[in-house]
């Protein structure tokens, strides 16, 4: 019962494409696995450039914090300076140019831009700024970007330039009254994260190539396995175990294919046929109580050996019960399948058999009918296959009877 059910369940499940499915799956899964490491490991090394920027322009900013005592005013506030601005852009400059800066803003609290080393935007509104408003509420707040053009310290512009953008409170005592913005040049530390990323993803996929291909091949070697099952259980599905010819649901499932594919081919050939062979071995129950039933096995083997040798490649070839069998002969009409079965008749019975050293003569009797466009009857035919062999072994057994022409056929072996 277990093997019926296995047999019923497989046959849909195809290992080769199984194993096509889990290779694809197995891509896919490397390319993801791969793409969001490289993109984590690339966001670990910018935060670790980030978050260094950020620490210094912190440092930086107590100092720059020390220049701009002057835009406090009596209540301290920071104002727009009405003296001085040229020292304190040049003290800026000055203090900021060994950290890389290329840019230096100075907001009060109501955002307003008091100081820009660039300086066509002073007295603006940076209204709605998140990160801004997050560093005048008392948190330094930092971000890398690409920028395609900055117009550096000096005036120069510069293409295509990583900056770590930096909010950093600027305090009053324990009160913030603006915020200092600065542009750090990380763009020396791109080829640095570039190689980082792909040295990383590198190992990483070394790593995963190992495990995957070792995967796969337990996998291949299941499937193998799985083939091999596959097969075994279509045999004992399919093949009788002690002749190897198909067994009757099997041979009686291909002449059910036979008659499909004949009335499907009728309007193109209307003349084509199906010729039914039915076959039985004379006198096998007297084989058997005299020999014994290991002798009598050893027969069956012998004349399906035997009469396998007449057929064609494509023609079928099944036990159809006991010492009965049923030979298919696709395209062959009375006169063929009669001469096909009077070959067999004569390949079993002209030459005795080998029963362990000693010569056993054996017959077979046969009975013909043919499927034709004219009669689509497959059981039918089959009913008329087994009459004409019943009358092929009660008119003197050793003959081919066809039920067609009515009238039994025995060549006499010369």
């Amino acid at each position: 019962m277990k093997e019926i059910t296995a047999i019923k369940l497989m046959p849909h499940l195809d290992p080769d494409g199984l194993l096509r499915l889990m290779t694809w799956v197995a891509v896919l899964s490397l390319l993801v696995i791969l793409s969001l490491a490289g993109y984590g490991i690339h966001r670990v090394f910018t935060a670790h450039v980030t978050h260094n920027a950020e620490e210094t322009a912190v440092r930086l900013s107590e100092l720059l914090a020390e220049e701009c005592r002057l835009l406090f005013d009596k209540s301290g506030k920071l104002t727009l300076p009405t003296t001085n601005r040229e020292r304190l852009d040049r003290r800026l400059r000055t203090l900021s140019a060994p950290f890389d800066v290329v840019k230096i803003k100075i907001y009060d609290a109501g955002q307003k831009i008091l100081y820009s080393t660039d300086p066509t935007i002073v007295g603006q509104i940076d209204d709605g700024n998140r990160r801004l408003t997050k560093a005048l509420g008392g948190v330094p707040d930092s971000h890398l970007e690409s920028r395609e053009t900055v117009l550096d310290l000096v005036n120069e512009r510069q293409f295509d330039v990583d900056v770590v953008e930096t909010y950093v409170p600027i305090r009053n005592g324990q009160q913030v009254a603006g915020c200092f913005e600065l542009y750090m040049d990380v763009t020396r530390y791109r080829d640095e994260i570039n190689r980082g990323v792909l040295t990383a993803t590198g190992l990483l996929t070394l790593v995963l190539a190992v495990v995957f291909t070792a995967a796969f091949l337990i996998l291949r070697r299941g499937v193998v396995q799985l083939r091999q099952a596959q097969e075994q259980l279509t045999q004992l599905a399919t093949i009788d175990p002690l002749t190897g010819a198909f067994n009757r649901s099997e041979i009686l499932n291909r002449a059910r294919k036979e008659a499909s594919r004949l009335r499907r081919s009728m309007t193109q050939a209307p003349d084509q046929a199906i010729a039914l062979v039915m076959i039985d071995i004379d006198r096998f129950k007297t084989i058997n109580d005299r020999y014994g039933h290991p002798a009598g096995d050893s027969v069956l083997r012998q004349v399906v050996r035997r009469i396998r040798i007449e057929l064609r490649d494509y023609d079928l070839f099944g036990r159809y019960g006991g010492e009965e069998f049923l030979a298919i002969l696709p395209g062959t009409d009375n006169s063929a399948a009669r001469a096909v079965a009077e070959r067999m008749r004569r390949a079993v019975g002209e030459t005795p058999l080998d029963l362990e050293g000693q010569n056993l003569p054996v017959t077979i009797s046969l009975g013909v009918a043919v499927l034709t466009g004219d009669i689509l009857d497959l059981t039918g035919t089959l009913q008329r296959a087994e009459e004409a062999l019943h009358h092929a072994k009660s008119t003197g057994r050793d003959r081919v009877y066809c039920a067609e022409t009515n009238r039994a056929h025995q060549e006499t072996t010369p």
